[in-house]
């Protein structure tokens, strides 16, 4: 009985490296690509060259929502923060390759910077923006 439940513990720790694994491959393929086919306000932000802050969340997640306060806070202070929910626009969401919510993508000359996956707490934002 042991040794069934170490081998079952061993297979879900293989599955959680290789997800994050995965994850991380993703973001790497993520990074310096250009974006161009991203539309509305953010698109044309994207397209001038400045720092943006696109941020994709579900109303639905619950991590989503204690992120919204913390990005709302920003976006209060800095410019060019967008807030896109991904029910109504699916297709932005797409563009850039978010597989989850909440996700924060950093735009610089035109292209990704970073994205951050999950919850971010406000300090790791702003380590991230500087």
């Amino acid at each position: 009985m042991t040794q069934v439940i170490l081998f079952l513990l061993g297979g879900v720790a293989l599955l959680f490296i290789v997800a994050q694994i995965s994850i991380l491959l993703h973001k790497r393929k993520q990074l310096g690509q250009e974006v161009e086919n991203l539309k509305g306000a953010v698109g044309e932000a994207v397209r001038t060259g400045d720092r943006v802050i696109a941020y994709f969340y579900a109303p639905s997640c619950p991590v989503s929502r204690t992120q919204t306060p913390i990005i709302d806070k920003l976006a209060a202070e800095l410019q060019n923060v967008f807030s896109i929910d991904i029910t109504e626009e699916f297709e932005a969401a797409r563009a850039i390759g978010i597989h989850t919510t909440p996700a924060i993508v950093i735009f610089e000359g035109g292209e990704i910077r970073d994205v951050l996956e999950g919850h971010t707490t406000e300090q790791m934002l702003r380590e991230a923006l500087l």
